[in-house]
């Protein structure tokens, strides 16, 4: 076993680290807000609005084009897929858009199709995070991918970069039928791992990785500010924060 260590904390006899994806190891301005943008501009299309309106409903899907920022209170931050499509639904009422939760879930999968398709152009690594994967990798800690994310898109990154070899699962929104908040892909990664929650850690950027990893009985989560969180904003979710990665020290 491991012990994760930084200058205001410490964190012992640790097996099994879990780690989110987007905001975690990839940044997710750069990747989230390229699918975003390709969102609003097929629903404007589809529903044959005002292409002016692009920023407007990218900012209601919580993306800042003016900044090229996802947003810390956007609810693609807040909230898995499924919600972030019921509330885009009402969102489409202001301008007399009657549709439903099925017609918005066929246009956010067609957006993945296209985007899938080079989707590696808009993939960055957060260097600091993909040194500490390496290092636990290293050291024989059992390491696993809780994400959001479809499990299409995860393998493809995990394969460009060669890092699939490091994780030993990969839990992703189809894995079940409840969101990531819910704790059962954590539930499911811990099984297949032979894991014990108390000798594990998640690692994750939002409060929904904290309520993923609580409701899994994970006890610590470590947040880290490399998302669209400010450090001082979630430590008020979670005493294990960090600016980065880098901070961790592994003894």
């Amino acid at each position: 076993m491991i012990n994760l260590k930084t200058k205001n904390w410490e964190i012992e006899k640790i097996e099994t680290v879990f780690f989110d994806k987007d905001g975690t190891f990839i940044d997710l301005h750069y990747f989230w807000g390229k699918m975003t943008q390709m969102r609003a501009l097929e629903v404007i299309k589809r529903f044959n609005l005002d292409e002016n309106l692009v920023d407007e409903i990218c900012l209601f899907l919580g993306f800042n084009p003016k900044t090229e920022k996802m947003l810390p209170d956007g609810i693609t931050a807040l909230y898995s897929r499924s919600k972030i499509i019921e509330f885009f639904k009402d969102f489409l009422l202001k301008y007399e858009i009657k549709t439903s939760v099925e017609y918005l879930e066929e246009i956010f999968d067609y957006v993945s199709e296209i985007f899938y398709q080079n989707m590696c152009d808009y993939v960055k690594p957060i260097e600091p995070a993909i040194n500490l994967i390496k290092e636990l990798h290293q050291k024989g800690v059992k390491l696993a991918v809780i994400t959001a994310d479809s499990k299409v898109s995860c393998d493809m990154t995990l394969r460009h970069f060669c890092w699939d070899n490091y994780f030993d699962v990969v839990m992703a929104r189809e894995s079940t039928k409840e969101t990531k908040e819910s704790g059962a892909s954590a539930l499911l990664a811990l099984k297949e791992l032979n894991s014990n929650p108390k000798t594990t850690v998640m690692i994750g950027d939002t409060p929904m990785d904290f309520e993923c990893a609580k409701n899994a009985g994970i006890e610590k989560t470590i947040l880290v500010a490399t998302g669209q969180i400010s450090k001082d904003e979630l430590s008020k979710t979670s005493p294990y924060t960090v600016f980065d990665l880098s901070e961790i020290e592994i003894k």
